[in-house]
């Protein structure tokens, strides 16, 4: 489960990522955007996450889109994370499969307050991309236009084990292109990690006052 990640990268070093793993990168608005370092994205902030591009299914795009889908129940907080056990996960013009670049995900220990917060970051100092849905139009925070996604849970791995009952699914480059393009079901690419693949350093807050652990914000569906 996660509920916040770091996103310290150019966008230079995305494309080149991707680059190496055989896939073009297409902007959304054609030019290279300038991605700004981030300590912690939340639930509601706006990113971009990598998808099939909607007018050709061979191609990638890098869009915007919100941290967490509208809940269908009002009053309810957004959904960040969705179990991947049993789901089936397809590409469509308005939803689809999506990774969601970081530099690493953080997860809590501890019984009381201020609990431990850990950033697990990959072992060999690259990006990690997450394996996540999107979906059009759904996004939390206010928008209702605004695209929407959230990360996929499942088994944590070894390296997630300690820290979290399940764990988000940090893909391979050699299924990138696999799970974008929807050509390998998803039960076949969404298994956990094996270990050594993942660090964790403790990584605690300038301020404990925003510890993301006072007020939860997520289902894990």
């Amino acid at each position: 489960m996660c509920a916040s990640y770091e996103s310290r990268f150019s966008v230079r070093q995305l494309v080149d990522a991707f680059a190496h793993a055989g896939i073009e990168v297409g902007m959304d608005g054609g030019g290279l955007p300038n991605l700004e370092p981030r300590e912690e994205v939340r639930p509601t902030d706006t990113d971009r996450i990598v998808r099939a591009a909607p007018d050709d299914p061979d191609r990638t795009l890098l869009a915007p889109a919100r941290f967490g889908l509208k809940a269908s129940a009002p009053k309810r907080p957004p959904v960040i994370n969705l179990r991947s056990e049993g789901r089936g996960v397809s590409n469509a013009a308005t939803s689809g499969r999506a990774l969601l670049p970081v530099s690493g995900f953080y997860e809590f220990t501890g019984d009381t307050y201020p609990k431990t917060r850990w950033r697990l970051s990959d072992a060999g100092g690259a990006m990690l991309m997450l394996a996540c849905v999107w979906r059009a139009g759904v996004g939390a925070g206010g928008e209702g236009d605004a695209d929407g996604f959230a990360l996929l849970t499942g088994e944590p791995g070894p390296d997630i084990a300690p820290y979290h009952s399940r764990g988000v699914i940090p893909l391979p480059p050699a299924a990138w292109a696999d799970w974008l393009f929807d050509r390998v079901p998803a039960a076949d690419l969404l298994i956990p990690p094996p270990a050594g693949t993942l660090i964790a350093t403790a990584a605690p807050r300038p301020s404990a006052a925003r510890d993301a652990t006072q007020a939860p914000t997520l289902f894990d569906l």
